[in-house]
């Protein structure tokens, strides 16, 4: 079976900053991985190039594959991505909902990848799309809130319509970029909920960048840690203690703790990898 998402040897350079450096990295069908790193070390920029919203750096030899059809090869968005983004949701951490629009048709925005596009500029949704738009409000707790305007929605809300646009989208991979980061602990801890639910009952894919290693500890089984562009880490969250994160990251992993994190809740040894293209695999069947 291909991989879910497959980035090989990837590398994006902006202004002579290196924000990619030859990035690989496996995530198998079925897998909730979490992508951590301090301010500025990659991680949004990888998650724009696996959805195919930027390309890579065209002297390299990069390539990122989802679901076994590549998205990107040398630099160079293929001419099937836009077919492949309908396969693939991605949630923002700024909701990118329209506030002026009812929720109920913000969700339905997700079947403009997969109708007509005259159909879709003139909002022509089915029964059945309405229909299934509710399920999916309802399926992330906000059924209710269907009629209001998106604006009216509290941070946490509007993550959770981003989440139900994916659903109705038919995403079998989704990639969630810092979704919780403008959210207080009790709205994080539902959006992660959400998510956490959509892998296991749906079998989707996750793959969610994380700015607090709490979360990566209690919702995923394996986290890759991103430092300066590179990946340092690839394995097994229970790995990342606070000793551990202090060797990868120094002063910076402060930023990577939320106040009363349990600095015992890593206890596996921890194993850094640095050549992920050949381990990632081997570490996700190990679970």
């Amino acid at each position: 079976m291909a991989c879910a998402v497959s980035v090989e040897k990837l590398s994006k350079t902006f202004g002579g900053t290196r924000a990619l450096d030859n990035v690989s990295i496996a995530v198998e069908p079925g897998e909730m991985v979490a992508l951590i790193g301090a301010s500025g070390s990659g991680k949004s920029t990888l998650l724009r190039h696996i959805a195919g919203l930027v390309e890579a750096d065209k002297t390299g030899d990069g390539a990122i594959s989802i679901l076994g059809r590549t998205m990107q090869a040398n630099g160079r968005i293929t001419a099937d991505a836009r077919a492949i983004r309908s396969s693939v949701g991605v949630v923002f951490q700024q909701f990118n909902l329209v506030g002026r629009l009812k929720v109920l048709t913000n969700v339905l925005i997700g079947n403009l990848g997969n109708m007509p596009r005259l159909k879709g500029c003139l909002s022509l949704f089915t029964g059945e799309q309405k229909k299934a738009a509710m399920r999916a409000l309802h399926r992330v707790g906000i059924a209710q809130q269907a009629m209001q305007r998106g604006s009216t929605l509290s941070g946490g809300q509007q993550q959770r319509a981003a989440i139900a646009r994916s659903l109705v989208q038919g995403a079998r991979v989704l990639i969630a970029d810092e979704p919780i980061a403008s959210l207080d602990p009790s709205s994080a801890r539902k959006v992660m909920d959400i998510l956490g639910d959509l892998n296991r009952r749906d079998g989707i894919t996750v793959l969610v960048s994380l700015h607090q290693v709490e979360y990566a500890l209690n919702y995923c089984r394996r986290t890759i840690a991103l430092r300066n562009g590179q990946v340092v880490y690839d394995g097994p969250s229970e790995a990342l203690t606070p000793e551990f994160l202090g060797e990868l990251y120094g002063a910076e992993s402060e930023e990577l703790f939320l106040p009363g994190l349990d600095a015992a809740a890593g206890k596996a040894e921890p194993k850094p990898r640095r050549a992920v293209a050949s381990l990632a695999p081997a570490a996700a069947a190990a679970y």
